[in-house]
């Protein structure tokens, strides 16, 4: 038997030996600078982080930089940047400095569309070279929650080796869920997988911030917590804002030895099993301002830019092919460069950071305005903008890759008749058309066209009256309006805020939308200074039919919340089963809305934020029937169905993905039948126990780094809503979301001008989506998405080339393509799997 004395001296002499023997295990760090000329730069960074590292030969930086920093820095520091340059040369890029995140401007990705990433990567690598010509691009890390689910294919196809999956000194807008140990396999939507370094599933959050997990610094207790949960090789990270003069960072814990990525992973790939995590779109958590005015403009002048950028890119190539016009590729490369800047994360981080007149927000209209004015250039120089106004013909241009017949908008130039027209096709058949005068005077002509896949049809246009047509729209005894269409008997009552209080789908099994006693699209949300929830169903509103004509049927209503007044158009198509809504509220001062309020009592410590809970914002209430068992949100090429039970949360340590890029489709539990919402801009979804679906409106008050997030003018919106048979897939909702974001387009034209028709190409399975066409010299590429569980894909070809092949995003050659000829031209055979993507090359492409 020992003594007390005796044993409490064993013990402390075992433990001591385990102290100094966790102690002689080695840890890692991985230190670097993130920032950029747009973010934060000074000019003595580079003259800084050459000293450091010659004062430090043991330090070593990993660099995620934006790369048009360099042209600046090239200018305004020359001496210094030619020093760093060769240095980089000689000694940096054998393993002191790694360029980790080449992007652009180091977009969150999730937010954005998925040909927009690869564009991020393209020209910022691109960029980087021009000034690092020995650099590589091997492994992705970010200071930010830069993430989402698709990456490892979109980082495979620029040969990356491996990634990071984890931010732990910058959480302020998210971060990804802890998995796993040392290593996993990020394994992608479409099965791609990609070697990566988790936020370990030991890696807490930090308990004394809200933007830090533990591996910000190698403290003592995360690397032994590391050692204790079974992690052989741990290492942190940080990489420090650019302008940080404080040389090599988080070198707690002994012995740590510092690392590039690259380094690291090239040193534990193949020591260690990795473990195959399928990292879903709900793996990342972010937590930014949702329902803010200022991040909901900024969301939709860059969905309104993206949209514009693929669709002039498409019609700028076709130029080329008939009409042997240039590939503008200087203008499109500046057009790209100033939408990808309005993607910068700190654009929808700190939007109101910079000095008045230059915000962020302020810099992304200017940006998205320039992008837009050179799209557009684009469609006007196809188009050829000079036609006399005396011409009646109209080119109907469809930038997808499956026939569509659908509305084409006309807005008709001064002198043109205000009384009616009528338009037809090639076959010189009338097609349904409607003549509206909006609420500015402009005239616009609404018509039905049929458009050939990647292609374009020519109508032909002459004054006559406007027919009649039986009314769609019918104000009954009781005060209420019925709409019946061919797919929709729909009520709306004005005594309930005009909200839809019945919505019969006929073409399926006439099921009733609309939950019992439940109304459809209508605004609710908690007005903190008053202390009170407000609903737009509450009052009586002005219910008016706006429009009536062949083609939709459009009501207005006129309402106000808690004295606000809104205005809200619903449009029922006659020939389709989408239904558009136009949101515009007109605010009466500063509003307080959400779940309480901060002015006074905000804290960046506090877990616990206003902000954070959707459920007290103003949001849109979709109360569906026999739906909602199941939800699908779509991603940058990926479609992922949400394990979540709802959406809600209001802490920082609990953050949700609730985030809505281009639709949600709530189904039922067998997905037979399914209502799916499209938006126009990237924002929050609702589900509560009580509510089927939620859009979020509106937050006003204070949110990160206690900005009061205020209203700054109206607040508008347009969504549609879309109830389909089957689930998204076979409905086609990836599609349809494509067509909602690239309406056919409508121009005059002369007449004779090119072939009255012509399509480029023609997908067999509307699923296989047209992601990109763009011209490379003589070359053709054309990027394909597939979102079917159909592998096997055919394309049809009305052109011919020398040589197909299949390329990666670098533009090397992965494999040849067969092409099968045939009286139109070629045909192909595809093989991707759901939610791949491949880029197809055609060189020397000639029309048939």
């Amino acid at each position: 038997m020992y003594s007390m004395k005796a044993y409490r001296c064993l013990m402390l002499s075992i433990l001591l030996i385990f102290t100094v023997a966790a102690r002689s295990q080695t840890a890692w760090f991985a230190d670097g600078y993130h920032g950029g000329v747009y973010g934060h730069y000074p000019m003595w960074q580079v003259r800084f982080m050459l000293d450091e590292l010659n004062e430090n030969p043991g330090w070593k930086i990993n660099l995620e930089i934006e790369p048009e920093t360099w042209d600046t820095v090239n200018v305004k520091d020359p001496e210094n940047f030619k020093a760093f340059q060769e240095y980089f040369k000689t000694k940096g890029r054998f393993g002191r400095i790694e360029f980790v995140n080449p992007t652009w401007a180091q977009p969150y990705c999730y937010n954005i569309s998925g040909e927009s990433i690869i564009r991020q990567f393209a020209y910022g690598i691109d960029k980087t070279l021009e000034y690092f010509p020995d650099a590589t691009f091997i492994t992705y890390a970010v200071e930010e929650p830069c993430f989402t689910s698709s990456l490892p294919q979109i980082l495979k196809g620029f040969g990356y080796k491996y990634a990071v999956l984890r931010n732990p000194n910058t959480c302020w807008g998210g971060y990804t869920s802890a998995f796993g140990k040392d290593l996993v396999n990020w394994i992608g939507p479409d099965g791609t997988s990609i070697p990566a370094v988790p936020r370990y599933a030991c890696e807490e959050l930090s308990m004394h911030s809200t933007w830090q997990t533990e591996s910000w610094t190698n403290s003592n207790s995360f690397i032994e917590k590391c050692f204790e949960n079974g992690i052989q090789y741990p290492v942190g990270m940080t990489f420090q804002d650019a302008g940080w003069d404080g040389g090599p960072w988080g070198n707690q814990y002994k012995p740590t030895e510092y690392t590039t990525w690259t380094e690291y992973l090239d040193l534990v790939v193949g020591k260690l099993e990795a473990t195959d995590w399928k990292f879903s779109l709900e793996d990342i958590k972010p937590g930014l301002v949702w329902g803010a005015q200022v991040l909901q403009k900024i969301a939709q002048e860059v969905r309104v830019s993206e949209n514009k950028m693929v669709m002039a890119e498409k019609v700028a190539a076709f130029d080329y092919l008939l009409n042997g016009t240039e590939w503008p590729a200087t203008d499109f490369a500046e057009a790209w460069r100033t939408l990808m800047l309005a993607q910068h994360h700190d654009c929808w981080i700190v939007p109101y950071n910079g000095r008045p007149g230059h915000t962020w927000a302020d810099n992304v209209t200017r940006w998205t305005n320039h992008s837009n004015e050179i799209a557009d250039s684009k469609f006007n120089t196809f188009f050829d903008e000079t036609i006399p106004e005396s011409s009646k013909n109209i080119r109907v241009f469809n930038t997808l890759g499956s026939a569509r017949t659908e509305l084409v908008a006309l807005n008709l130039p001064e002198g043109f008749s205000k009384t009616g027209y009528q338009v037809s096709n090639a076959a010189a058949k009338t097609v349904p058309s409607q003549l509206v005068v909006d609420e500015n005077g402009t005239t616009v002509l609404y018509f039905e066209a049929t458009a050939p896949a990647m292609g374009y049809a020519t109508y032909s246009l002459k004054a006559a009256k406007s027919k009649k047509v039986s009314s769609a729209a019918t104000q009954l005894a009781d005060g209420t309006y019925r709409i019946e269409t061919a797919f929709y008997s729909a009520i709306i009552d004005p005594k309930k805020g005009g909200t839809i209080t019945s919505l019969i789908d006929k073409k399926n099994a006439k099921r009733q939308l609309v939950d019992d006693g439940c109304l459809l699209n209508n605004l609710h949300g908690y007005f903190y200074q008053e202390k009170k929830y407000h609903e737009g169903a509450s009052g009586p509103a002005r219910v008016s039919i706006a429009e009536d004509g062949q083609l939709f049927v459009q009501l207005k209503v006129e309402s106000q919340i808690a004295g606000n007044r809104y205005i809200q158009l619903i449009s029922f198509r006659k020939n389709s089963p989408l239904i558009d809504f136009n949101l515009t509220i007109d605010w009466d001062g500063q509003p307080g809305i959400g779940a309480y309020d901060q002015s006074d009592d905000y804290k960046a410590e506090d877990r616990e934020k206003a902000f954070y809970n959707d459920e007290y914002k103003l949001h849109l209430e979709f109360p569906l029937a026999e739906v909602g068992d199941r939800l699908f949100k779509n991603a940058p090429f990926d479609v992922c169905e949400t394990k979540l039970d709802n959406t809600v949360y209001s802490s920082w340590d609990k953050i949700k993905h609730n985030v809505i890029l281009n639709w949600v489709d709530v189904a039922n539990q067998t997905n037979d039948y399914g209502v799916a919402l499209f938006t126009d801009h990237t924002t929050s979804y609702l589900q509560t126990d009580d509510l089927t679906l939620g859009l979020t409106v509106q937050y006003a008050g204070w949110a990160l780094w206690g900005r009061n997030y205020r209203v700054h003018g109206p607040t508008q919106l347009k969504y549609a809503l879309l109830p389909h048979a089957s689930n998204w897939e076979k409905a086609s909702i990836e599609f349809a979301s494509s067509a909602w974001n690239e309406p056919l387009i409508g121009r005059f034209v002369h007449a004779g001008k090119d072939p009255s028709e012509f399509n480029l190409l023609e997908v067999a399975d509307k699923n296989l989506q047209v992601s990109s066409v763009t011209v490379d010299g003589e070359d053709l590429l054309v990027r394909f998405y597939n979102s079917s569980q159909n592998a096997d894909q055919e394309v049809r070809w009305n052109c011919r080339a020398d040589i197909l092949e299949l390329v990666d995003l670098n533009g090397n050659t992965i494999a040849p393509v067969q092409a099968d000829k045939d009286k139109n031209g070629m045909i192909t055979k595809l093989s991707l799997p759901q939610f791949g993507f491949q880029t197809i090359k055609l060189q020397k492409v000639k029309l048939k």
